[in-house]
Order: C-alpha cells, then sequence, then structure tokens
C-alpha cells in the first residue's frame, strides 16, 4: 500500500530530540507560506513568521516546549506543542505531507495524553486552516480571536474538546 493512501502506516509519533528543532523551525516556516497562504494574505503571513527561520528561537521554544513529532518514513512531517493543561499551542505539518492524516494523528495523540493524565479539557486557537480538522474530531468553536501582530490582524478559533465529547 503506498504512503499517499495509508501514510499512517509509515508515520510514528515520537518525543522531541535535540537537533529536531532545526527540521521544526522550517516546518513552521514552510506551513505558514505554503499551506496557510492560502487563506491568510502575504502581510498577515510575514506578519505570522518571517522568511528566514530564527533556529536560536525554534532551539529555546523545543526544549522548553517538548513538542510530539511525527517522522514518516525517515523524514520530519509535523509536530505540536501540547502544554500541561490540555492546550495545544502550535501544530504545524510539513506541507509536502498536507492532507494525509498525519496532524489528526498527532491531534489525536496530544488528546490521547491529556485525557489519559486527568484533564477533562483539550484546547486550541486553530487558524482558518486547522479548524476543519479539529472540527471533524469534535472540538467546538468557543470564540473567534482577532490576533494582532503589530498591525497586521489574523482570525483564528478558540476551539476546545471536553473527554464526553471526545469522538
Amino acid at each position: 500500500m503506498s504512503s499517499r493512501k495509508d501514510p499512517s502506516a509509515l508515520t510514528v509519533i515520537r518525543s522531541y530530540r535535540p537537533d529536531d528543532y532545526l527540521l521544526i523551525g522550517r516546518i513552521f516556516t514552510n506551513a505558514v507560506h505554503e499551506i496557510a497562504s492560502e487563506v491568510y494574505s502575504r502581510e498577515q503571513c510575514l506578519a505570522w513568521a518571517s522568511i528566514e527561520v530564527n533556529f536560536e528561537h525554534w532551539k529555546k521554544r523545543c526544549e522548553r516546549k517538548q513538542p510530539f513529532v511525527a517522522v514518516t518514513g525517515a523524514e520530519i512531517s509535523g509536530f505540536l506543542e501540547l502544554d500541561p493543561d490540555g492546550h495545544i499551542d502550535c501544530a504545524y505539518i510539513n506541507p509536502r505531507f498536507q492532507r494525509r492524516g498525519i496532524m489528526t494523528r498527532l491531534a489525536r495523540h496530544a488528546i490521547d495524553v491529556s485525557f489519559n493524565s486527568g484533564i477533562r479539557k483539550v484546547y486550541v486557537e486553530a487558524s482558518i486552516c486547522a479548524k476543519p480538522m479539529f472540527e471533524k474530531m469534535g472540538f467546538q468553536i468557543v470564540a473567534e480571536n482577532i490576533v494582532k501582530i503589530g498591525v497586521v490582524e489574523l482570525l483564528n478559533y478558540r476551539m476546545e474538546l471536553k473527554a464526553k465529547d471526545r469522538r
């Protein structure tokens, strides 16, 4: 079976490793400028993520957040940060692996970790692009947010999934 039809057969979710930040920073930047740019303006994408990856920022952030990492074949295909209170803070897919169910797997993993540790609600500020995936997983929109980055405004959605509503 090809990886296009069943990427989960080749995808492993694992914990962060020290050098992962190099690819995670690139994935973030590429996802914003190649995926989010389908629904956000160039100005919005540039406010969200510089074209140049700030590797020092990503090294510090990843050391602090310890994201879950999806590896498909031998390549990092996505990552997701889960805070101890059930907040999905950052979830991005390598554009070459989008629409293959890998981010859904990462999110399900985060939900399982949260609910298995006694957290009763998982929540996220989902971009316009990510909103449909979270809705399919049972997340409900709590509010629309306008995020200001300097003078640029971006729309996202505060969404949550309660343990009792899990699909």
